[in-house]
Order: C-alpha cells, then sequence, then structure tokens
C-alpha cells in the first residue's frame, strides 16, 4: 500500500532591483532587474490611470542601438533581468519590434528578458518566440467599457483574448496581468477578465489593485473596496488551474498587509514586495518562503 507524500507549501517573494527593499529578513540589490522603455517617456495614449508617469523612471531606449548600450551597461553592473516596456500607440500595442535586435542581444548576454507587450498580433507574437524571451506579460481586461473609459482606444475584450491566444500559440510563456477596479475604481469586467484567462491558459497570472496615480485622471479617484478585491482574488484561484497566481507590486498601502495576508490563505504562489509582517504570517503558518530579485512572473516555486 502507497502512502502519499505531502508536499510542504512554498511562497515566493519578488523583490526586483526595480524598487528599493529592505528589511529584517532581506535586503535587494538595487542593480540586479532594470526596467526599459523602447518608447522613452512618449506614450500614444496616455490612458486614465497612468498618463505616461510610469514611463519616467524606466531606462529610455528608443532605438535598437540605446537599447544595445543599455544592456552592456547594466550587465557590467551586475544586472540579471529586465523588463522591457514602453508607451502604447493608438492600436493598444506596445512598439517593440523596432527593438527586437536589442532583445536578442540582451538574451545572448544571459539575461532574463521579460516583455510588457500590449496588444499582440501574430507577427509579433512569433518574433518574441524567435527572439527567446523568458515571459510576455500582457494586460487583460474583460470590460469594453473600460478599454474605451481608461485606454481611449476602440477594442474589445476579445481583443485582449486573442492577443493572448497568439503568443500562446507561438509557444511563448504569458502571464497576463489583471489590474482589480481599473474602471476609476469600481470592479467593471474582472470576472470575465479572469474567465478569458482561463480559457486561454496562461503560465503566471498576476493580478494587481487600483492604485491612483496623481497627474493622471484617477489622482482622486477612490480605491476598489478590501472585500471586493478578496472577492476577485477568490474568483481566480478558483478558476484558474495550473498556473502560478501572484499578487504584483501594485497595491494601496492603505490595506496592503492585510491584502497580502490574504493572498497567503488564498494559496497565491509569489508576492511582490511584502511586508515585514506577511513574511512572520507566512512562517507562523509553516510555509517554506525565499526571496528572488526578479519580476513576479519569473518565479519557478
Amino acid at each position: 500500500m502507497s502512502m502519499r507524500v505531502q508536499t510542504k507549501r512554498t511562497i515566493g517573494f519578488s523583490v526586483s532591483g526595480l524598487k528599493h527593499y529592505e528589511n529584517a529578513y532581506y535586503q535587494n540589490k538595487r542593480p540586479s532587474f532594470a526596467a526599459l522603455s523602447v518608447t522613452g517617456a512618449r506614450c500614444g495614449l496616455n490612458c486614465a490611470h497612468c498618463n505616461g508617469i510610469l514611463l519616467q523612471n524606466m531606462l529610455h531606449t528608443e532605438t535598437a542601438e540605446k537599447f544595445i548600450s543599455c544592456v552592456d551597461k547594466i550587465s557590467n553592473s551586475g544586472c540579471k533581468g529586465i523588463l522591457v516596456s514602453g508607451g502604447c500607440g493608438p492600436a493598444g500595442s506596445v512598439p517593440v519590434l523596432p527593438c527586437i535586435d536589442g532583445i536578442v542581444y540582451a538574451k545572448k548576454k544571459g539575461l532574463k528578458v521579460v516583455v510588457h507587450t500590449g496588444l499582440v498580433d501574430r507577427e509579433t507574437a512569433l518574433l518574441l518566440k524567435a527572439s527567446n524571451v523568458d515571459r510576455v506579460l500582457m494586460d487583460v481586461i474583460g470590460s469594453e467599457k473600460t478599454i474605451r473609459g481608461v485606454y481611449g482606444i476602440d477594442k474589445s475584450p476579445e481583443d485582449f483574448f486573442n492577443s493572448m491566444l497568439y503568443c500562446k500559440e507561438a509557444g511563448l510563456e504569458i502571464a497576463p496581468h489583471l489590474v482589480v477596479g481599473l474602471d476609476f475604481g469600481m470592479v467593471e469586467g474582472e470576472f470575465n477578465a479572469i474567465d478569458m484567462v482561463r480559457d486561454c491558459g496562461a503560465d503566471s497570472f498576476i493580478l494587481v489593485v487600483l492604485t491612483p496615480k496623481r497627474g493622471t485622471k484617477m489622482q482622486d479617484a477612490a480605491i476598489p473596496r478590501l472585500n471586493e478585491v478578496v472577492k476577485v482574488f477568490s474568483y481566480a484561484v478558483e478558476n484558474i488551474r495550473g498556473a502560478h497566481i501572484n499578487l504584483g507590486c501594485a497595491r494601496p498601502i492603505i490595506y496592503s498587509a492585510a491584502l497580502e495576508k490574504a493572498a497567503i490563505d488564498l494559496g497565491f504562489t509569489v508576492v511582490a514586495y511584502p511586508h515585514e509582517e506577511t513574511i512572520e504570517y507566512a512562517k507562523l503558518l509553516g510555509i517554506d518562503t525565499f526571496f528572488f530579485e526578479e519580476c513576479c512572473c519569473l518565479s519557478k516555486n
């Protein structure tokens, strides 16, 4: 009679060098991970929740030459991986193809490469696969109202679903992102978005929460209520199997620690930049913990 071996639960804490992290348990190294914007500070959409602000602190690499030069500089400083992103054009896509040679070069230098694409067509998906990127990140939105009201583009949830499909068909590993409360703090199409991820299949699923920023149309928006966010998180856990479900770095400070504990209770695989009390909570539950200085979508636990 065979005995079933119980596997002890493990949770990863993502603390990439995109921002400083230090407490009694861990201190990251600033050069370990970098974010590159292929459009510099420019964005053709200036969406209501961002207005291009997130691009300002990235390294600006608008051409393949700048990209390669930047890769040389940061890899010589000890960087191990990069997030490639940028502003979107009118069609909702980040123009990554002009820098594809830079991405290939970064992989040859031994860097892990995560690409945030926006909407993707088949050609882009195939070229990203040929460049050997480690993960493709893409927003997934389940409400046409939100797409039009926040992004200001004439697209539908089906376009976001198809982007995931094109990447999966190309053999890419994908990590869709869902911003809970993206529609000015309201839960609008989140459950539909989760269904889309379930139907497509994902390697990682990253959940974050709207955090209104100054200088955007949402600066005065109310944040989603904690109980509504937890309902969305619970629905994701119940409906998506076979993928790592991770709590990404964006969430309101006011209930961040409580949300991290809820994510642990729900069985999330990774929590990014956890509070010290969250680490202690995981240890109290007997969960093995480890830190890694990469994007949360790259965890292999």
